[in-house]
């Protein structure tokens, strides 16, 4: 079985800025609304859009400050994501392309549904 292998995450300008509005507009760490944003990825239909090299990174989270306790997990639902898609992940840098394209396609996600701290509770309530 294959894994995720980046010790550092790289986000583009966008994905910053992105991280830091939210966190200024509703409170939460950007390694939390990755989390979030990361489920929400695995839970749309479809595939992420196809991720071009990050050229210019403007912020790099740590793998464990932005996993922490749940990096097994994360890395358990996409291995389950990419059987489901019948993606064969013949290396680990398949897995690190896919887990890139969901934090990126989570942060867009989280942003367009979470407007205000209450929203959050909108999202866990409907699990």
């Amino acid at each position: 079985m294959h894994k995720i292998t980046l010790k550092k995450i790289p986000f583009s300008q966008d994905a910053d800025n992105r991280l830091r509005a939210l966190k200024g507009r509703i409170g939460i760490t950007p390694n939390l609304i990755c989390r979030i944003g990361f489920c929400l990825s695995i839970e749309e239909s479809g595939l992420p859009r196809e991720m071009e090299k990050i050229e210019n990174i403007e912020r790099e989270i740590n793998r464990y400050t932005l996993l922490g306790e749940y990096d097994l997990t994360i890395s358990s639902l996409l291995q389950a994501w990419l059987v489901k898609h019948k993606i064969d992940v013949e290396n680990d840098n398949e897995m690190n392309h896919w887990f890139l394209a969901h934090m990126v396609r989570g942060i867009d996600l989280f942003n367009s549904r979470v407007k205000n701290i209450s929203d959050i509770g909108k999202l866990v309530a409907k699990y």
